[in-house]
């Protein structure tokens, strides 16, 4: 009697282990489930930001576009003789800056012809200067406006080679200037002329002035 009682209980403990074991299988798939949903529902919402971004992104170049043909439909004829102008004025001053740099660096530095060349190149910086203000005051609000960024980067980089002139002027003016001194100073001018004209260029086409 007593071992029919013990096999009944052992089954008893059996079934009872074998349903708590089904139902928590059963709360761990819901969970797997619940969790592969989210990262369903995840990727769904990164591919809807996907595709949010890239028509964002093609609505503002659309914009640029139309703005760039904007802008070359008021570009004048005026507009574009001040630009060529400039242009041809801001590759002498570079080729000046260049002449100066190799001068300054060679074997023997000549203090006369350094004082003669940085003389010249401070004049031609000054007309470039004054020909590329002429140019962006004779621009319209809008032109102004697009190009506004790239004339700040241009004045800044105009005002760096004019201090280093200055200072290449005051060490000149020594009865013994430092050559060394005097060709670094030369071959930061030229670093700057050649950004500053690729800077100059870049307004141009976004103008519709370059190559008209």
């Amino acid at each position: 009697m007593r071992r029919k009682i013990s096999i009944l209980l052992s089954v008893a403990l059996a079934l009872t282990t074998a349903l708590m074991l089904a139902q928590q299988g059963g709360g761990g798939g819901g969970g797997g489930q619940a969790r592969q949903g989210q990262r369903q529902t995840g990727g769904t919402g990164q591919q809807g930001q996907g595709k949010a971004g890239q028509a964002q992104q093609q609505q503002q170049e659309q914009a640029r576009q139309q703005q760039r043909e904007r802008l070359r439909t008021q570009a004048t004829t005026q507009q574009r003789d001040q630009y060529r102008t400039c242009d041809q004025s801001m590759a002498q001053t570079r080729t000046q800056a260049r002449t100066m740099s190799r001068t300054a660096s060679g074997k023997t530095f000549n203090a006369d012809e350094a004082r003669r060349q940085q003389q010249q190149l401070q004049e031609q910086l000054r007309t470039m200067q004054q020909e590329r203000e002429r140019l962006y005051q004779g621009l319209n609000q809008e032109q102004q406006s697009a190009v506004q960024e790239r004339n700040r980067s241009m004045q800044q980089m105009h005002e760096r080679i004019q201090n280093r002139l200055q200072e290449m002027n005051q060490e000149l003016a020594n009865a013994q200037p430092d050559g060394k001194r005097v060709a670094e100073q030369a071959r930061e001018n030229e670093r700057d002329m050649n950004a500053y004209q690729k800077e100059f260029r870049k307004m141009g086409d976004e103008l519709g002035l370059r190559n008209q």
